[in-house]
């Protein structure tokens, strides 16, 4: 029998003060598909929890093993405060270092190669799990969206349990389905400076279409947003 919702604690009446966070956001393309297949849901808690390891083995270290040398990455400092499955997908939190008021450009760097990674070679994370997911249809891509800005910490009484909120958490929702073709989109707000984009490849670029935020600037891998059609790089974005 399915247990019913019993009453649940309240949210202490003040929230935190103003953080510095780094917001990021996964889901998985075609998870509908892979989900209306006949006997899926013997599988879906399996892929969701491999699709996670290897999200939390670019964050917390371990074998990397979708990249072209096999390799054992390092933990990235600091560790995310805060997560949260969303259905196809989870959000991750981060906040500055104790005693810092912001971010290490390192952080934010490695943080986007890595998922860039990811998302790059994900035909061999889907790989990776073959054995134990034997379904025809995976989801074929896997979606970051990636900002910062100010979030607010809320504390539930009678428990240790956290919840956040942030314009930042709306922007990398908001990110990460923006634009067919581009599986990797973050918020300039990032700070990541103009030098280092151009020697990872990535540009900057003007978003006039997401919602709640008009002509926001984005950082995008070049080459994908090259090969993007020039009716979606009209439509979508505009020169920086």
């Amino acid at each position: 029998m399915l247990k019913t919702i019993e009453k649940g604690p309240d949210f202490r009446p003040q929230a935190s003060r103003a953080l510095n966070g780094v917001t990021m956001i996964f889901d998985l393309g075609g998870f509908s598909k892979f989900f209306n297949q006949p006997d899926v849901h013997t599988y879906i808690p399996v892929y969701l929890n491999h699709v996670r390891r290897c999200v939390e083995t670019a964050l917390l270290g371990g074998e990397v093993y979708w990249l072209n040398k096999k390799k054992t990455g390092t933990p990235l400092e600091p560790k995310p405060v805060h997560r949260k499955f969303l259905g196809d997908g989870y959000l991750y939190i981060w906040t500055p270092p104790k005693g810092y008021n912001d971010f290490p450009t390192s952080f934010i760097r490695y943080l986007c190669n890595r998922l860039w990674n990811i998302q790059k070679h994900f035909d061999r994370v889907n790989g990776a799990c073959s054995d134990d997911v034997p379904v025809y249809e995976l989801p074929t891509t896997i979606r970051f969206g990636i900002s910062k800005g100010t979030v607010f910490e809320l504390s539930m009484e009678k428990t240790a349990k956290r919840e956040y909120i942030g314009i930042c958490i709306n922007l990398a929702s908001r990110l990460q389905k923006y634009c067919p073709g581009l599986n990797f989109l973050a918020s300039a707000r990032l700070g990541i400076p103009e030098k280092l984009l151009s020697e990872y490849g990535y540009i900057r670029t003007v978003a006039t279409k997401i919602k709640g935020f008009p002509k926001e600037i984005v950082i995008a891998d070049k080459k994908e947003f090259d090969a993007l059609s020039e009716e979606v790089r009209a439509d979508l974005f505009t020169e920086f």
